[in-house]
Order: structure tokens, then sequence, then C-alpha cells
């Protein structure tokens, strides 16, 4: 009894035991597998854990570089299988999903990338990168996007309102393998655009079942204010020199000269009281109380000082200059928008809208 019962209790916990196993296998520890598998030639094997990686999103989903990576190795297994359209199907699944990839051709032999470079050209394609944040001043910088095509194609660059109003058409013509576009922030109309989402789509120009699918990407555009420079501080007063003569040397030099005469007239005759007075003091007098006037009239007040009426000429001419120059800058600045544009994922779209 007791075997019988061990042994249920091992199945039971085998049981247990393997969903936890195959729940922890992840879809990168398939490739992993599968890419071991077909390098030892167990192709069946490698087929079923490649197709597995690419399927199941139960067990996690693979980047684009590894679900291109799981691909390509698909589609070598199916071709060494003999199922030469299997592996073209899993090729153009590469191309769809990055029209840049080529498969390593030192690891892949000639009969894979001869295929996969069949595939490539009659597989209609295109994609578009973008970073995924920007800033630009409108006009003066570009936001800049890259396409990518499988094979020439014509396409059509344009950007729009989340609505489907037109902003601006950026690029129309053929592609051959990539092509760098730019924006310079501004609409047909001319004028920075508004905070708002818009739509950047490269759509082709011909219709048909050959034609690429269109790809887009989402903008959340936003519009700065414009950070604008201070006024440069006029000259200070401190700074500036006087333009006239001041009334105090003048005042002064008259009123030297008025108490001197005044005492060349008095003093003698009070030294000496009783003498007679002389003409001799007056005439000196007279003479000390001109000085003094001609020293007045000299320093006159007011009488302007041409030497430093052109010092201050140039210090407010300099400082005007530097007022323009802030005044023209704010004007550029306040008329070139400063956008923020943030990137969304890039998706597929019908003609009619995404998907």
């Amino acid at each position: 009894m007791r075997f019988p019962r061990a042994l249920l209790i091992l199945t039971l916990a085998l049981a247990v035991a393997r969903p936890r196993d195959a729940v922890a296998q992840t879809a990168r520890d398939l490739v992993t597998q599968g890419v071991r598998a077909y390098r030892a030639l167990e192709y069946d094997a490698a087929v079923a854990l490649l197709k597995r990686s690419v399927a199941d999103r139960a067990i996690g989903t693979l980047s684009t570089a590894e679900r291109a990576q799981a691909l390509t190795y698909l589609g070598a297994t199916e071709l060494f299988r003999g199922r030469r359209d299997s592996a073209a199907l899993a090729f153009a699944d590469v191309v769809q999903l990055d029209p840049r990839y080529r498969p390593d051709e030192l690891v892949f032999p000639p009969q894979v990338t001869n295929l996969f470079q069949e595939v490539r050209q009659a597989t209609k394609t295109v994609s578009l990168a973008v970073p995924p944040v920007t800033e630009v001043r409108a006009r003066l910088d570009r936001f800049t996007a890259r396409v990518f095509t499988s094979s020439l194609a014509d396409v059509a660059v344009t950007l729009a309102r989340d609505d489907g109003t037109p902003v601006r058409e950026l690029y129309t013509g053929p592609v051959a393998d990539s092509l760098t576009v730019t924006w310079d922030g501004f609409s047909a109309g001319g004028t920075p655009v508004a905070t708002g989402r818009y739509v950047l789509r490269v759509a082709p120009r011909t219709a048909g079942a050959v034609a690429p699918p269109v790809r887009q990407v989402t903008l959340d555009i936003e519009q700065q204010a414009a950070d604008t420079l201070p006024w440069p501080p006029a000259p200070p007063a401190p700074a500036l020199l006087p333009e006239r003569t001041p009334a105090g040397p003048a005042v002064r030099s008259l009123a030297a000269g008025v108490a001197a005469a005044a005492a060349a007239i008095v003093l003698p005759s009070v030294m000496a009281r009783g003498a007679g007075g002389s003409d001799a003091r007056f005439a000196v007098g007279a003479a000390i109380g001109v000085a003094g006037v001609v020293g007045f009239i000299a320093q006159r007040p007011g009488r302007p000082l041409a030497a430093n009426v052109q010092a201050n000429t140039l210090q407010r001419d300099a400082w005007m200059r530097r007022l323009d120059a802030v005044k023209g800058e704010n004007a550029t600045r306040r008329a070139t928008a400063r956008l923020v544009i943030r990137a969304d994922p890039i998706v597929t779209a019908d003609r009619g809208g995404t998907r």
C-alpha cells in the first residue's frame, strides 16, 4: 500500500510542477530553444517552438528585434523543410515588421538571404521613425522623421490635426530606401502650430493591392511661451557727469570779492580812528570787488560743460543700442514659438483610420 501511495503522490507532484514549468517558459525562452533546435537540424521542433514564440501572447511579447529574429529563423527552417511558400510568408512578416532588417550573412547561408531579398523586393511596406521627444524653435530648428521602404515607393508625408484637418504637406515623391523628412513647426498658413494632438502620416500615393500600408504616429505638441530677455538697466545717475557748471563756485567767488572789497574800504578807517579817508583804499576795494564780479561771470552757473556732455551722450547712446538689441531679440523670440513634440508609438493605419 505504501508504494502505490508514494507513486500517487509523485504523480500528483509532477502534474502540478509541469504547468508551472510551462508558465515559466517565456517567449524569449522559446526563441532560444527554437534557434538551438534549428542549429541541431531538428527542424520540426524548431518550427513548433518558433511559431509559438511569435503567436502565443500569453507567454509574453517579443521586442521588434526579437520578433524579427524569431521570424527569420522560422523562415530559414521552413525553407530547409522544403516549404518555400511558408518561408516566404515568414520573411514577408519580417519585412512588414521592419523594412530595414537584413538577415546576418555570417549566420544564414545564401539560399536564405537570397530568398529574403526576393521577398523584400516584392513586399511593399514603409516604416516611420521619430524621436520620442523633440524641442524646436519654430522656423529656426527642425523636427526630423525618417521614412524607410522595403523597395521603391511613391509616398506622401503629411501632418494633420487628430480630427483630420490638414496642417501641412511635408513631402511627396519616391523613396527608394530611406528619406529624412524635416518640419520647421509652421503650418501651411505660415504660423506656428497651436498646442494640441497631431498625426504625422506616411501614405502611398498609388492605390492597389501592392501599395504599402499607411503608417502614422500621433504627436502631442505643446507651444510654450517665449523666454524674453530683461531690459538693460539705464546708466545710474552717479555714473553721469554734470553737464553744466554749478552755482556754488560762482556765488562763492562773488561773495569773496565783495567781502574783500568791503574789508579794504572799512578796515583802515577802523584801525586808524580819526584819520582822514584815503582815496586809495576806495580804489583798492573797487578793484577787489570788480575781481569778484569777474570771477562770478567767469564761473557763471548753468554754463554747458562740453566734455561732460559728450561723455554722457556716449553712455546714453550705448545704452540705447543695448535696449534696441534686446527689443529686437524679444520680438524675434515672441515670433518664434518654442514647441515640445512628444511622439506616441508608430501604428499601421487603414485608409480611413488606424487599426
